[in-house]
């Protein structure tokens, strides 16, 4: 990596496109851990220079904002260079992934939590009921960002900080992009978006996703290299404008008994600030394709105020444990249904003979920790090791969630909130 290492920092130092980050900061200070906080257990958010969007009244989310500059970026002469980087970068996604989970099941019970004590706090006198509505909370809720519950966001930053870890000038060239899911139409949202600046735009993006990206010039030829850990991505995917290689092009990201899903990224012909992202599933013999955007024109500055807290009320929950190769081999998934009686969970989990074991519960189950009956608890017990906890834990998450998921008056307000996300964006 000498050649590839040198130009890297050479070419970083000379654009101060997030402050701090890249006007001369020390590589052994970023190496002593700048990434990470002090505690350890959350990311130093100046360092991925994380803001809070403006919030106009009557908007259902902050609007989002991305840096002023673009990012630096990552030269090389030599392909074998870039191939050597690549190499070094998959193997700590790989790690990463297998040590990790995607869980948006703890954030939606920590949100249920602060939202019932809210409650509380404003309620006149004990046994009588506060005046907090979930919109006013979901407005003020300070999203906890930490390195043990991930979803797309923090898996993005956690890869970042392991990159930097030991390549602190490859760490300094990644950043967070946004990523506009499922759209119906591209080139009329990148005209839009494009008219008059993305920001003019926000009030109707939802933003629903984040990821990794770092610009690259390989022997002269552009590209970007595009990291996904939250859809369990376990290959550093690179995109070059001439579609030559090292171009990644269609591959498969996962292929299952009832569905193979291929994906494929490539600049769009309009923008080459937009990366189109799509994805192909095969289901017998019909395919359906699904086109998003990913914007990597500026590093996106409100990837936990827009992205993570649309996540909070989004009505599909879900704590996936993954393998190396991206695979998501044991978890939990569940909808958020207006009504209890038809809360259901799934639990799935590899079984002894590589068989995958799957089985769907009612939530009332889980309502009394003491009164889960014992063929549901031995599930449980199976699937716990396979996501790195204890027996007890994840009972006690069960519970957690079977509490949330039975409150009437919180799923009632969570849906309201989701739908008027979903209509903000229902033209994209």
């Amino acid at each position: 990596m000498g050649v590839a290492k040198a130009e890297a920092v050479s070419e970083a130092a000379t654009v101060d496109a997030n402050g701090a980050i890249e006007t001369g900061l020390a590589t052994a200070i970023i190496r002593s851990g700048y990434w990470i906080a002090e505690d350890g257990d959350s990311y130093n958010l100046a360092a991925f220079d994380q803001t809070n969007g403006a919030w106009p009244i009557g908007q259902p989310l902050p609007l989002p904002s991305w840096s002023n500059r673009s990012k630096a970026t990552f030269v090389v002469e030599k392909l074998w260079q870039y191939e050597e980087m690549i190499g070094l970068i998959e193997t700590k996604l790989q790690r990463m992934l297998e040590e990790t989970h995607y869980n948006t099941a703890n954030n939606f019970v920590d949100f249920y939590r602060t939202y019932r004590a809210a409650v509380a706090a404003t309620a006149p006198s004990r046994g009588q009921r506060g005046t907090e509505d979930l919109k006013t909370h979901f407005h003020k809720y300070t999203i906890p960002i930490n390195r043990r519950h991930h979803m797309c966001v923090s898996l993005g930053m956690e890869i970042v900080s392991r990159i930097a870890e030991h390549h602190p000038d490859i760490g300094r060239l990644l950043y967070l992009v946004s990523c506009e899911e499922a759209l119906d139409e591209s080139v009329s949202y990148i005209e839009h978006c494009e008219e008059n600046g993305i920001e003019l735009a926000g009030s109707s993006l939802e933003k629903e996703h984040a990821l990794v990206a770092m610009k690259i010039l390989v022997g002269g030829r552009e590209g970007v290299l595009i990291l996904d850990p939250g859809y369990h991505v376990a290959r550093a995917v690179t995109v070059m404008k001439d579609q030559k290689y090292p171009h990644t092009g269609w591959f498969t990201q996962s292929d299952e008994p009832h569905c193979r899903r291929e994906y494929s990224y490539g600049f769009h012909e309009l923008n080459d600030n937009y990366i189109t992202w799509t994805e192909r599933m095969t289901r017998g013999a019909k395919q359906q394709y699904e086109q998003s955007l990913v914007y990597i024109g500026r590093p996106y500055r409100t990837a936990i105020d827009v992205t993570v807290r649309r996540n909070l009320v989004y009505n599909f929950r879900s704590l996936l444990s993954r393998d190396a190769k991206g695979r998501v081999c044991a978890g939990l998934y569940f909808p958020v249904v207006p009504n209890p009686l038809d809360a259901q969970v799934t639990l799935f989990y590899d079984g002894p003979q590589e068989n995958q074991v799957k089985q769907k519960f009612k939530f009332s189950l889980f309502k009394d920790a003491e009164m889960i009956p014992d063929p549901v608890l031995r599930h449980l017990d199976n699937l716990a090791p396979q996501l790195r906890m204890e027996l007890g834990e994840l009972v006690d998450l069960m519970v957690d969630l079977a509490a949330s998921i039975h409150d009437v008056d919180f799923v009632r307000q969570v849906l309201e909130i989701n739908n008027d996300i979903n209509e903000l964006s229902a033209d994209n």
